[in-house]
């Protein structure tokens, strides 16, 4: 009697809660970033809740020894796997998050200060703000967690401000050029010779520096910040182009108001031989349009302090400068522009 009570005893049912709570904490901790490893995790938990309930309601000579200790067995192992490999990717978004973050924010910033320069245009201006959202989405991103997308969007940061940084580089190119510097330096000298030789006034415009210098008798008197055309570190080639001629030039016309809308203007001879020589070339070699003109009134002129270069290809001084300026300078003063100049 005794031997077939045993036998028919059910075997007590195992403990399957702690692995339920295993299984729902990892899928939360995964949903996001592994979904499929949290659909796995799922449906091992339910063939595991079937093979739970079976073995507790089949009669004890048809159960199935083990079958819920396997199935939640295949449960906890999922978990583990799934919850260990989220881990270490978090650890090395993490790290990688680390790393980009700083260079980032100095790229993106870098990229700030240079995209005002003259030249940039439509597609550097386009970059320039693709990097600022991307910046600002990766630390928001960041500060919730989610660092792998974060990383990924100060990636995108980081590409979005290098069109920036290559196009700046590919404007100040020229002005390391030593050809160009040389070609600077002979026009700068002669004309500041000339000053010297004669004790008149003239006038050397750095390009680079941004400043109008003002020489008599071969020494500097003054200087003034100045505004370039929008795209002023290039050479002028032809109309429309809003870059600032280089050359050496002079004062053909001085105008006040109401000959001129900028408070006074000085009128240079823009274009000179040397000016109209290269134009011819550039339109036998295709560099530059048949139908685009040479260009001309270029102009030193008032109304400028905006801070960034702005006009068609003149040079821009404060109202208060061009006042100063116009009592040193005539009809004839000459007017050097170079792309930069250091003595």
């Amino acid at each position: 009697m005794f031997v077939s009570l045993a036998a028919c005893a059910r075997r007590p049912a195992p403990d399957v809660e702690v692995p339920r709570r295993t299984a729902r904490k990892a899928v939360a901790i995964v949903r996001t970033e592994a979904p499929a490893q949290a659909r796995l995790i799922e449906r091992l938990v339910a063939l595991a809740e079937i093979a739970t309930a079976a073995e507790a309601n089949a009669p004890w000579w048809e159960g199935s020894v083990g079958r819920t200790e396997a199935a939640w067995l295949r449960v906890a192992r999922a978990a583990h796997d799934a919850v260990a490999a989220v881990r270490t990717a978090d650890a090395a978004a993490e790290k990688r998050y680390a790393g980009l973050h700083p260079n980032a924010r100095s790229e993106v910033a870098r990229a700030l200060a240079e995209i005002n320069e003259a030249g940039m245009g439509p597609r550097e201006a386009a970059a320039m703000q693709r990097a600022l959202v991307s910046i600002s989405l990766g630390e928001k991103l960041a500060g919730v967690g989610r660092r792998q997308e974060a990383a990924d969007e100060l990636a995108k940061a980081h590409a979005s401000a290098a069109v920036v940084h290559r196009k700046w580089l590919a404007l100040h190119a020229r002005f390391s050029d030593r050809a160009n510097l040389r070609l600077w330096r002979a026009w700068a000298e002669q004309t500041i010779a000339e000053s010297r030789r004669t004790g008149e006034s003239v006038l050397l415009i750095d390009k680079l520096r941004r400043r109008v210098f003002l020489y008599r008798g071969g020494r500097v008197i003054a200087s003034y910040p100045a505004e370039l055309g929008a795209n002023g570190l290039v050479r002028k080639e032809h109309s429309g182009d809003r870059a600032t001629p280089e050359g050496r030039y002079h004062i053909v016309l001085a105008k006040r108001a109401p000959q001129t809308k900028f408070n006074k203007a000085l009128l240079i001879n823009y274009p000179n031989d040397e000016d109209r020589m290269r134009f011819a070339l550039g339109r036998r070699r295709g560099t530059i349009s048949r139908r685009a003109g040479i260009g001309n009134l270029i102009e030193i002129h008032g109304d400028g302090g905006e801070g960034r270069d702005w006009t068609d290809g003149c040079v821009a001084l404060t109202n208060e400068d061009m006042d100063r300026l116009f009592a040193h300078v005539r009809v004839g003063t000459p007017v050097t522009i170079v792309g930069t100049y250091e003595r």
